[in-house]
């Protein structure tokens, strides 16, 4: 898809969310990159509210009635980077006998959604696709349940769809299942009739970036469709290096449980996704001379402010405020390191970075009230080759004007921390630690 339709996709999603209580539509933005600078834009459609059930939504469905079919739990789920160390999969099963499943673990999402039988071009993953025939807990929504019923195609059943312009889609049904999650206390624990997506039909990029190897999507996000409900109000996640496969610390935490540790800034729920404060910038210490009023969100342009995204692994900065610290990098490395000019969105350099950047000063972004990120040279730079590596903060307008006031704080950013979310005292967590010494 080219960017001027995905730019007119984006300004029509973005109108459609000012439009709550008349239908339901998330937009999502995911940033990525592999070896060149690519975009993934989220734009998730959800079917409006039955007006036959209009007391008892889907949402309520997972926030209330789930919570009294099971006792309180803690779950807790191993993180694995993805094939291609672009995003971290947690692993759930689905169904009876339960299924295993890799799904992305993403707070820049609410719908989780999995792959399911009868799926088109399904083949391609390493993990068995789900048989929702072979389980006795699965049932589809039906007519009643959803307004958007297509009883000609889909038998009756609630369809979704779901856009990744530049990437691939996701088409299927919303379905009751039970999830299996493993507890903190290392036991196991049914969930049943939680409402999700059974993708029928996965498309994907020419290239399969960055989808291959996956079976879904695990919405972290506090949208209609979240399952967060479900599991609690605190949820905590812990990551050593995206690219280091090895490392067996990574892991999820969901309940009271979770790990709300470090320093805390104000956290901001919109339209279901995670937005914080960022006031400043530092390299090395030395402050950016960045006007903190150009991160904050306007109220009359949904594609602004900062979110805090798992789903991507790149992080993306507004317009001015990406200059601005591209041009103190360029500084810094200018007569050391030739400079790449192929990439005319980031800075890239011919070189290692493990050999070549020792010694670079760590990046700090400052959140609100004295919370901080601390970005070392693995998390503001990638290798996308083997004698080349870009810096891994992209301006917001790479995909078009209408983002150039948009930010978002992706998994590189927040490698070797804790971040915990406190839904209830509305806080983020920021801890530097590794993940092995964390309690439980």
């Amino acid at each position: 898809m080219d960017l001027k339709l995905a730019q007119e996709i984006a300004v029509m999603a973005a109108a459609l969310v000012s439009l709550p209580f008349l239908f339901h539509f998330t937009l999502t933005i995911h940033f990525t990159t592999a070896t060149t600078a690519s975009y993934n834009l989220f734009i998730v459609q959800l079917s409006p509210l039955s007006p036959h059930n209009s007391k008892h939504t889907i949402w309520d469905h997972n926030s209330d009635n789930v919570l009294k079919q099971v006792p309180t739990n803690d779950y807790v789920s191993n993180l694995v980077p993805s094939s291609r160390n672009v995003v971290f999969l947690m692993n759930v099963s689905i169904g009876e006998p339960p299924v295993p499943q890799l799904a992305v673990m993403d707070t820049g999402s609410s719908l989780t959604w999995f792959m399911c039988e009868p799926c088109t071009f399904c083949s391609q993953q390493t993990i068995p696709v789900f048989d929702p025939s072979k389980s006795s807990t699965y049932a589809s929504l039906t007519c009643s349940e959803c307004n958007k019923c297509d009883v000609k195609n889909n038998n009756g059943e609630c369809p979704y769809n779901l856009e990744y312009v530049g990437s691939g889609s996701s088409q299927g049904i919303y379905v009751k299942e039970q999830l299996t999650l493993e507890t903190t206390d290392e036991g196991t624990v049914r969930v049943p009739g939680l409402i999700f997506g059974c993708g029928r039909k996965f498309t994907v990029a020419s290239d399969g970036y960055p989808y291959l190897g996956i079976n879904g999507v695990f919405g972290l996000g506090s949208g209609r469709f979240s399952l967060l409900p479900s599991f609690g109000k605190k949820f905590s996640y812990c990551v050593g290096s995206l690219r280091n496969s090895n490392y067996k610390f990574n892991k999820l935490v969901l309940g009271d449980k979770a790990n709300m540790q470090g320093d805390s800034t104000a956290l901001h729920v919109i339209n279901g996704l995670y937005y914080v404060t960022l006031e400043a910038i530092s390299v090395g210490g030395k402050k950016l001379d960045i006007d903190p009023s150009i991160f904050e969100r306007s109220r009359i342009n949904n594609n602004s402010g900062v979110i805090i995204d798992s789903g991507a692994d790149h992080t993306w900065l507004t317009k001015y405020g990406f200059e601005v610290l591209s041009i103190e990098v360029e500084n810094l490395l200018e007569g050391v390191l030739g400079e790449d000019k192929h990439n005319h969105y980031t800075l890239c350099y011919d070189g290692v970075v493990s050999r070549d950047l020792s010694g670079f000063p760590v990046v700090t972004f400052h959140f609100a009230e004295g919370a901080v990120l601390d970005l070392d040279v693995t998390s503001m730079f990638t290798q996308t080759s083997e004698n080349e590596f870009c810096m891994a903060v992209l301006p917001g307008n790479y995909f078009g004007d209408d983002y150039e006031s948009f930010s978002s704080i992706g998994m590189l950013a927040q490698q070797y921390y804790n971040v915990g979310y406190d839904l209830n005292g509305m806080r983020l967590y920021l801890q530097r630690i590794d993940c092995q010494l964390l309690d439980g």
